[in-house]
């Protein structure tokens, strides 16, 4: 990529098509649905996790076509970023398939995994989407960061400053980003993993915000990273820009976060899996991202470990493992929440296919975000635990295994068990779970070993070769 890159972005930004964002929308979702037509693509509710490598590199290729034919809307201008397939397809191939994230003693290498990939997924925990209080914020990241088989930690959100509401764009949204950055610097302290990668403080809403969170001392360092968002679909603006302009010239990661709808302007399953695929080339092309964290939400349920999730989380990882050398990170959403053992097959049906799929794992957003509090780090254990286990499984076998674990939580999506609080479910002077907790958790796993997935050889096996 062109040294001058942001400002070509800039130039194309200024002087690209002109288009209403509606107008924008409604081309998109035309022409998603008809590239899901020329290029066959089908969704099996029955095959969560296929094995068709044609299909799977027929989605990439209806993708690349979207992202080259469409762009990118820029909100802040209303215009069209265009771009070539061969300069896409050039900036895609060069880019990274590796980073080292964290430092010392603390830092992992996370890498591009092919399907079927032996290579172990990097494990990273926090609270994914579900909002924490300032009480029990530094206790959930306490309880993720000190969890041996997690490698790295997301700082999640706190929506009050000094009890206060953070107002974005208001001295509480910097005040509210440097103190969620302090916590989790502090959370990765007390665990004795100083030199752990931090993925991101989400409180701020703003450039502004985020930058705020960067403090080599005692916040985000240029060892950890930032988010830089997409907005649904194939959208970005100036704020989001002026992220990749700053955190490139520090030298920090920058993930790529985007938040497909199914159901959405993509349609069913096979239309928001092209969008996905045409969102991660954006990631590539305009943030030069170190990794990708892929948050696809159902619009009804707001998860994704639904049959169609699963399958469009497999699909689009099959589609970019097979034809780019990407980073990937799956984003486990469930509708269940903590203290409950549909939460447990829900995050496994998540890491089963992520890791057979070709992506590394970002950890549980319970609940689909809606009650506070409800996230621990038992989650992310157990998410670590079965992502370790599933190495080698061919996609046939990993597909079996999906199924199974449907049956224990599929029909509650339209009455949830949200489970607990962390309050009620860990021992807040140990940051220890409770028996009740852990009795679910050891009931879930004895069910799943005995279904023949090997949770307790898999972690050993890539912690001690």
């Amino acid at each position: 990529m062109q040294t001058n890159w942001l400002v070509e972005i800039v130039k194309r930004s200024e002087n690209g098509p002109f288009m209403k964002e509606p107008d924008f929308e409604m081309a998109l979702a035309k022409r998603t649905a008809e590239l899901v037509r020329e290029y066959g693509l089908k969704f099996d509710p029955q095959v969560p996790i296929p094995s068709d490598d044609d299909m799977a590199d027929r989605l990439y290729q209806a993708g690349l076509d979207l992202f080259v034919e469409m762009g990118v809307y820029n909100q802040t201008t209303e215009r069209c970023i265009k771009f070539t397939r061969d300069e896409t397809e050039e900036i895609v191939g060069t880019a990274l398939n590796a980073v080292v994230l964290g430092t010392g003693k603390d830092a992992v290498v996370m890498r591009h995994r092919g399907v079927e990939s032996d290579i172990p997924c990097v494990v990273h925990s926090g609270p994914t989407g579900t909002p924490c209080t300032e009480r029990y914020h530094p206790l959930i990241l306490l309880s993720c960061a000190q969890e041996p088989l997690v490698d790295c930690l997301g700082a999640g959100s706190v929506s009050t400053y000094m009890g206060q509401a953070i107002i974005p764009g208001s001295p509480t949204e910097i005040l509210g980003a440097r103190r969620d950055a302090a916590v989790a610097r502090e959370a990765v302290r007390k665990a004795g993993r100083p030199g752990m990668h931090i993925n991101d403080v989400a409180v701020p809403l703003t450039c502004a915000g985020k930058m705020a969170a960067i403090d080599q001392d005692s916040g985000l360092r240029t060892s950890d990273a930032v988010l830089v968002s997409q907005m649904v679909e194939l959208k970005t603006d100036y704020d989001q820009l002026s992220r990749v302009a700053h955190l490139k010239s520090v030298g920090m990661h920058i993930v790529d976060l985007m938040t497909p709808l199914i159901g959405g302007l993509g349609g069913g399953a096979e239309g928001t899996a092209v969008v996905t695929i045409a969102c991660h080339i954006l990631g590539v092309v305009l943030y030069s991202a170190s990794y990708h964290m892929m948050s696809h939400t159902h619009l009804r349920w707001v998860n994704n470990t639904d049959r169609m999730g699963l399958w469009m989380q497999s699909m689009v990882a099959q589609a970019l493992s097979r034809n780019t050398p990407i980073v990937l990170l799956n984003d486990i959403y469930t509708v269940s929440g903590p203290g409950t053992a549909e939460l447990l097959w829900e995050v496994a049906a998540g890491a089963v296919t992520g890791t057979v799929s070709g992506m590394n794992q970002q950890g549980a957003g319970t609940t689909g975000g809606f009650n506070a509090d409800h996230t621990t780090g038992l989650e992310a254990r157990f998410i670590a635990e079965v992502a370790h286990a599933s190495l080698g499984l061919t996609r046939e076998e990993a597909n079996g295994y999906a199924l199974e674990f449907l049956k224990h939580y599929e029909d509650t999506f339209d009455n949830p068990n949200r489970g607990y609080p962390f309050p009620e479910l860990y021992d807040e002077e140990t940051v220890e779970p409770k028996e009740q907790w852990l009795e679910i958790y050891h009931e879930v796993r004895d069910a799943i070993i005995a279904l023949g997935l090997d949770l307790d050889g898999g972690w050993r096996k890539v912690r001690h070769g």
